[in-house]
């Protein structure tokens, strides 16, 4: 199993997309430190969307994770599980005498594997570009929080909500490994995957418009089933002082791991769409 999962992360790195992927990481920190440094020009430093060295990994992330981050997962799923049934080259795996679960396994955890070097590696660019681009106060305003948070609370915050964004970005995975299981072509993978990222930022909008008819609390928990929306605003919700929909929201997203997970296990174990 330890060399099939090698194998398969070998297989990811020969590509193309996966260096390209890697290549505008640093581009993508910089277009948001931009972003953030005019931003700062018509805002207080007083408010937490002021960008300093200690805060910005996570205000440059907090845009990119429910667009960038997710379509990096559509798209390794799709070339790692659609792209090599279509080219033929389960079979050549299959001849290995590994079964469909086994490599569903290693596929499924190389894809975390990325993820989690991907956003690691983000995490280190966003400070070496704020260290270069922003003011480094010794405390700075944190949302949710009364008081400032000096620099190494700042850290520990930091490093918390990139757990927070992993643990979306494996709910993510789940629905998209789903999607790309049951695809017979990269196009259809692609598709579907973002016709679901679509309808999870439509409907919250939607239910936006319904504040007269439910209640307050009732609308927050239907926003807070799409994944997108916990990323865009769910997670410094989540680490607030106190938060009363931070169950709620780890619900949803163990939710989605669950379901998606058992969903393709069901689908490998029943039929055998690779051959």
């Amino acid at each position: 199993m330890n060399e099939l999962m090698i194998s398969e992360w070998e297989r990811l790195w020969k590509r193309k997309v996966t260096w390209l992927m890697v290549a505008v990481l640093p581009i993508m920190a910089f277009a948001s430190a931009k972003y953030y440094q005019k931003q700062n020009n018509s805002i207080t430093s007083e408010l937490p969307q002021y960008a300093v060295l200690g805060n910005f990994p996570v205000l440059g992330l907090s845009e990119m994770l429910m667009t960038i981050f997710n379509m990096v997962v559509l798209v390794i799923a799709a070339i790692i599980i659609t792209e090599e049934y279509r080219s033929g080259q389960l079979r050549m795996v299959l001849i290995r005498t590994y079964s469909f679960q086994q490599i569903i396994i290693a596929k499924f955890t190389v894809l975390l594997s990325f993820i989690f070097l991907y956003l690691t590696a983000y995490f280190i660019i966003c400070y070496g570009i704020g260290y270069a681009m922003f003011s480094h106060p010794e405390t700075y305003p944190q949302f949710y929080y009364e008081d400032q948070v000096t620099n190494i609370e700042g850290l520990i915050y930091n490093l918390k909500f990139y757990g927070l964004a992993f643990l979306t970005l494996i709910a993510m995975s789940s629905v998209v490994f789903f999607i790309a299981t049951i695809s017979h072509s990269t196009t259809t993978t692609l598709g579907v995957g973002v016709g679901f990222l679509f309808i999870s930022f439509s409907y919250p909008n939607i239910v936006n418009m319904l504040q007269l008819l439910l209640k307050n609390e009732i609308i927050m928990k239907i926003i807070f089933t799409s994944i997108p929306m916990i990323q865009w605003e769910g997670l410094t919700m989540m680490l607030a002082k106190s938060s009363s929909l931070l169950g709620w929201m780890f619900l949803m997203l163990l939710g989605y791991i669950l379901l998606f997970n058992l969903l393709t296990f069901i689908v490998i174990k029943k039929r055998n769409i690779f051959l």
